[in-house]
């Protein structure tokens, strides 16, 4: 990573310790790939951007303020290095955006922030070289980027205490926006981690409120619901084999047939993923299986298997490559997904999604 300190030559000579420890980088990561897609019973070869790392840049800093306290901040881009095109709706700082403090409390910080949720299926739906979540990851193919990143939030993490760390989220979803319920995407959670050497546990809860309303027809009077995530993940890391498993329960309100962002819902619906990383010299293998079940649509099931083989040509570059796929219920339309996304579709309800891919990863 780049990494710059400033401060013009008259103020250094008078500068307080805090001025002086001030600093911001520049980081990204670009991830660019080759694959072979069938999306039953058609197939595609194309180019690829963000299946291990979502391919980003962003900046992050933070000012010394003394006694322990730091004003802290980042802002991350996402975009396609296949064709240069911002990612995440085009945003400019969609990934992540927020200014906070930290110290002896912990840290908060306030803006566009990754829900609890997601710090745990990053944690155990295992990384491999690259990022959790990512190509090959089971649970990548079956989550909803609606409860993974919010808005006009505030999250909150403490310091380790016993083996014992709690994160806390909130967020106005709306935010006051015209035509849209106000309490539209509101989300409270919390999340208890517990780390003792190679062992690591957590325990998360969050309530986002939803809408069964379609997007064509929500306006500001649209019936609300709060929808409810309870969330597990175990790993241990033996050295020569980390395995480990997470588990999502999604309840509450009335149900709903598909997942529908614009709304914050999601079927009621049970996911698990059960993965490993087994190291092969300097390489590594991460391999995965995972299961969605559909509660009112056994239809809406789906399976998912993928094996990826990812070796690091330094520190900051790593070439992978794998072979995933996805077989459907009847009703089920999962695709294989990238860190950032962007699975070709499937040709029709319950059709097999299958991926080969190939790619190289580097990091500034």
């Amino acid at each position: 990573m780049i990494n710059w300190k400033w401060c013009a030559p008259l103020l250094c000579v008078a500068a307080t310790p805090a001025l002086a420890q001030s600093s911001v980088t520049l980081y990204g990561r670009i991830d660019t790939s080759i694959e072979y897609t069938n999306f039953g019973p058609n197939h595609v070869v194309r180019m690829g951007s963000g299946d291990i790392f979502a391919t980003q840049w962003g900046l992050k800093g933070s000012e010394d303020l003394g006694g322990g306290y730091r004003a802290i901040f980042k802002l991350e881009n996402g975009f396609s290095s296949a064709n240069g095109t911002l990612g995440n709706n085009g945003a400019l700082f969609g990934r992540e955006a927020w200014v906070g403090l930290s110290g002896p409390f912990g840290a908060m910080q306030a803006g566009v922030n990754y829900t609890i949720l997601h710090t745990s299926f990053v944690t155990y739906s295992l990384p491999g070289d690259g990022a959790g979540l990512a190509w090959g990851n089971a649970a990548n193919n079956f989550v909803g980027p609606a409860f993974l990143r919010v808005n006009n939030s505030v999250r909150y993490t403490s310091p380790r205490f016993g083996g014992f760390l709690l994160r806390a989220i909130a967020a106005r979803g709306a935010n006051g926006a015209q035509n849209v319920p106000s309490t539209l995407g509101d989300t409270y959670g919390a999340s208890l981690n517990y780390l003792n050497g190679n062992l690591s546990i957590d325990a998360d809860y969050m309530q986002q409120t939803f809408s069964p309303a379609s997007a064509a027809t929500l306006n500001a009077n649209s019936p609300t619901a709060a929808g409810n995530y309870a969330l597990g993940g175990v790993s241990y890391d033996f050295g020569f084999f980390k395995p480990a498993f997470i588990y999502m329960r999604h309840r509450g309100g009335p149900d709903v047939a598909a997942g529908v962002n614009a709304t914050s819902s999601n079927p009621h619906s049970d996911l698990f993923e059960l993965d490993a990383t087994v190291p092969v010299g300097r390489s590594q293998v991460l391999l995965s299986y995972g299961h969605y079940r559909k509660v009112a649509d056994s239809g809406g099931n789906a399976d998912s298997f993928g094996v990826r083989y990812d070796y690091p040509l330094s520190k900051r570059t790593v070439l992978y490559t794998g072979a995933a796929m996805i077989r459907n219920g009847a009703h089920a339309t999962f695709t294989v997904n990238g860190a950032a996304g962007g699975g070709v579709a499937v040709a029709k309800p319950g059709a097999t999604a299958s991926s080969v891919v190939a790619g190289i990863m580097t990091a500034f």
